[in-house]
């Protein structure tokens, strides 16, 4: 084993996690050279964080802190009864699925744990830094239809919000028009910058870049009567509305900041939350949540900003857009993932039923 390496893998507490200095040692040394049953889980897991899947790209921060909360979480687990995860038998790793089933996590949230632990102990197998594959007894997390985020959004619940935000509140109102006639994740609209916006001729549309996920560079675009209420918001907070090149962000905070997206995503659902005793739609929705739940169903109904997406895809379906159109607007890897976002609504437009109109039996 290197001597520059064998103290690293007793100083664990001395790791900075934010750092990559440990690991590119380590790289440039070899992995083969270290001597893993003397290393600390912590380590392991501090490596894991910091091997990117690809070079070129890294690991958001959101990501990073997700990967460290389910890993912890897996070590306290097998820690009740073994010291190192290299200690551990495939059947551990399954017996710790069904321990999280038993605690009442929903399916999807199920199956986001599991694989952020199946990659994390892929990983360990990779590197020879366990015996054997831990991940062979795995079971698969599968996910019902029904038991998936009802994301619906109607037109005449976006035309009543924009209606009642337009007279009330300028910021949801801009919030929620730039949601839904973009398809943008609320990720992508806190990062963007008002530089970023440029005009196509050739479209006739002016275009923001974002950078969505696996950072995939793409173009969304912005309507005119959309641009026009992104001006006024930033003019009313301060800020130029002239398409100058202006390096700040595109829907900013009052002092200029970039929104955390966590908190605007909240932020954005309370809000509407809040209108439920004005909007009979909001009200239904929440009770409907809380009636699935009382019958064991996780079915979420309220209106968040990953809802607006679903609008969008919905709108652009109901103007003729095709599906690989669609798929493109809304950065989706996979058609399968547009197809569902568009499920319900033909599910509804194709039914039986529509074809005999609005009456069983019309009685003459």
């Amino acid at each position: 084993m290197s001597e520059l390496i064998q103290p690293l893998i007793q100083q664990e507490n001395e790791l900075n996690w934010f750092s990559k200095d440990t690991y590119l040692l380590i790289v440039q040394q070899g992995f083969r050279n270290v001597d893993w049953s003397r290393a600390s889980d912590e380590l392991l897991l501090y490596l894991f964080l910091h091997d990117e899947p690809s070079i070129g790209t890294k690991r958001k921060q959101s990501t990073l802190k997700e990967y460290f909360r389910e890993v912890n979480q897996f070590f306290s687990y097998i820690h009740q009864w073994y010291e190192s995860v290299r200690e551990i038998h495939p059947e551990l790793v399954t017996q710790y699925q069904l321990d999280l089933e038993q605690r009442g996590y929903k399916s999807t949230t199920l199956r986001r744990k599991s694989t952020v632990v199946q990659q994390f102990l892929q990983f360990l197998y990779k590197y020879e830094m366990v015996e054997q594959d831990l991940t062979k007894s795995m079971k698969r997390i599968s996910l019902q239809k029904d038991q998936l985020v009802n994301r619906d959004f109607y037109e005449e619940e976006v035309q009543a919000l924009l209606e009642y935000f337009k007279k009330n509140d300028w910021y949801m109102y801009t919030l929620l028009f730039t949601l839904v006639s973009t398809g943008l994740r609320i990720q992508e609209l806190c990062s963007a910058k008002w530089s970023s916006i440029t005009y196509q001729p050739e479209a006739n549309l002016y275009f923001v870049s974002v950078v969505g996920k696996r950072d995939k560079l793409r173009e969304v675009p912005l309507f005119n009567e959309v641009l026009e209420v992104l001006q006024e918001f930033r003019m009313r907070r301060g800020f130029s509305g002239e398409l100058n090149g202006q390096n700040t962000p595109l829907f900013p905070k009052p002092n200029g900041d970039h929104y955390n997206f966590k908190y605007l995503s909240n932020e954005f659902t309370k809000q509407i939350e809040n209108l439920q005793e004005q909007f009979p739609f909001i009200k239904r929705r929440i009770e409907m949540e809380k009636q699935f739940a009382e019958s064991g169903k996780s079915v979420r109904f309220r209106i968040t900003p990953h809802t607006c997406r679903h609008y969008t895809a919905a709108y652009y379906l109901s103007k003729g857009a095709d599906l690989k159109a669609i798929q493109d607007l809304l950065d989706h890897e996979s058609s399968v993932t547009t197809d569902q976002y568009l499920r319900r609504t033909r599910k509804f437009s194709e039914h039986a039923a529509v074809k005999i109109g609005g009456s069983f039996m019309n009685a003459q």
